[in-house]
């Protein structure tokens, strides 16, 4: 069969060992601090897709692809080492941490945020978008590890993936509010 008739495959048993490969195709253990950090990301980015397609409010679902693609562009430079950074057309930038600032600047005013701490799950919605930003919380200190070892070297990462859970909060209450859903607290 020639190249042009050879389909893509997911599986090529080249993980079976436990290793992976970066962009650079530089082969490290699946358990390296790198592969988790990307990892937990990818699940973060996994959860807003899904909140994406079950939301019906126009905001939320722009928003979300807008961070989807700018989550894109970040797992691409967890998974490159710094040496190897000229393989990527695009990194995450200043821009790009703007945008995600500008919407939440633009979406927290509409709400009366609680004063406390809320249930989570008064809505499907806004559930997924709590259990995303908790996914991000964690990549996030995945990151920090990177960032502690002089793994990664772009300073818009950490602002970026800290004023990301900030925003998927708000978007989980946003979605509550859109809904007329009142905040539930524990007591």
């Amino acid at each position: 069969m020639n190249d042009q008739n050879k389909k893509n495959s997911i599986t090529t048993k080249s993980g079976d060992s436990g290793r992976t490969r970066l962009l650079d195709q530089k082969q490290i253990k699946k358990s390296d601090s790198r592969p988790e950090a990307y990892g937990t990301l990818d699940e973060a980015h996994a959860f807003i897709g899904l909140a994406r397609v079950k939301t019906n409010i126009k905001t939320t679902q722009g928003l979300l692809l807008t961070i989807q693609k700018h989550i894109y562009l970040i797992n691409s430079e967890l998974a490159c080492p710094p040496e190897s950074l000229s393989l990527l057309k695009e990194k995450i930038k200043q821009d790009h941490l703007k945008i995600l600032e500008q919407n939440h600047q633009e979406i927290e005013p509409k709400l009366d945020l609680p004063k406390k701490f809320v249930l989570y799950g008064q809505d499907e919605v806004s559930a997924i978008l709590d259990v995303a930003r908790a996914v991000v919380r964690r990549a996030e200190r995945n990151i920090v590890r990177l960032y502690e070892n002089d793994e990664i070297k772009n300073p818009i990462i950490l602002p970026y993936i800290n004023r990301l859970s900030d925003v998927l909060y708000v978007l989980a209450r946003y979605e509550e509010h859109c809904k007329n859903i009142p905040y539930s607290h524990a007591d």
